[in-house]
């Protein structure tokens, strides 16, 4: 990249691979307790966002679009033909950006990935961002994020997450062809959190919720996460 070098894992096994894209503040180790449920034979990916995980750090502008960049041509170096990109949270919403561009993805599992920003502070009741996670996981998520954002230069990082709220991605989920699954931690839900997530109404989009659970589904319910992303993948092969 002309960036920096950015960080990834390939387990080699069965197609379509998985490709996971982390949240804002984490990185591909957080996937693994997912991992872990997955069959044996899946091949699944990871990937680190610039300046996240063991990838480099930019010293430059970049925005939202830069990151969905980033995986286009990671897929494109890698020669994957078809892919199913599993995002959660920012990796969800760089996923649909991704999806909206590059014919390589045949499906989308987006973990709490918002349509934009907007949908993520009024969806919701409060005080269920962290879920049922313990202290000591909360801490450590807490921890990882703020070493993640120290390595970036304010301003470059301010930059960023300004383009990061102007991502709208209710067109395209309106016109999309391929098949997705919104996936939602139940706790916090109302009557109005459906109308407020702006999903729009599309045959190809499916809403899975996980109960017990708030924002931090891979770390919250892996196995649940897991199932979820085997039953999207036997789905696509019994179409």
């Amino acid at each position: 990249m002309g960036w920096g070098d950015m960080s990834f894992t390939d387990s080699g096994g069965t197609t379509p691979p998985l490709l996971f894209l982390h949240g804002t503040g984490c990185d591909s180790a957080d996937w693994s307790p997912v991992i872990d449920y997955l069959p044996s034979d899946q091949r699944y990916l990871t990937l680190d966002f610039r300046g996240h995980g063991n990838s480099d750090v930019p010293t430059e502008l970049f925005t939202f679009q830069d990151l969905a960049d980033d995986v286009i041509a990671f897929l494109d170096g890698q020669n994957i033909r078809e892919v199913v990109l599993v995002g959660h949270s920012l990796g969800g919403m760089v996923s649909m950006n991704v999806a909206s561009r590059c014919s390589t993805v045949v499906g989308l599992v987006l973990l709490e990935g918002w349509t934009h920003l907007k949908s993520a502070g009024i969806a919701f009741d409060s005080d269920r961002f962290y879920g049922t996670l313990n202290e000591a996981d909360i801490i450590s998520i807490k921890k990882k994020s703020d070493e993640t954002l120290s390595r970036f230069n304010p301003g470059i990082w301010q930059q960023f997450w300004k383009s990061v709220t102007t991502f709208n991605g209710y067109n395209w989920l309106e016109h999309a062809s391929i098949p997705i699954y919104e996936v939602f931690g139940e706790m916090g839900r109302n009557d109005e959190t459906e109308h407020f997530l702006h999903i729009p109404p599309n045959p190809y989009i499916h809403i899975k919720w996980i109960s017990d659970a708030g924002h931090y589904l891979p770390h919250e319910c892996p196995m649940e996460v897991a199932e979820i992303c085997t039953e999207f993948l036997t789905s696509l092969n019994t179409d």
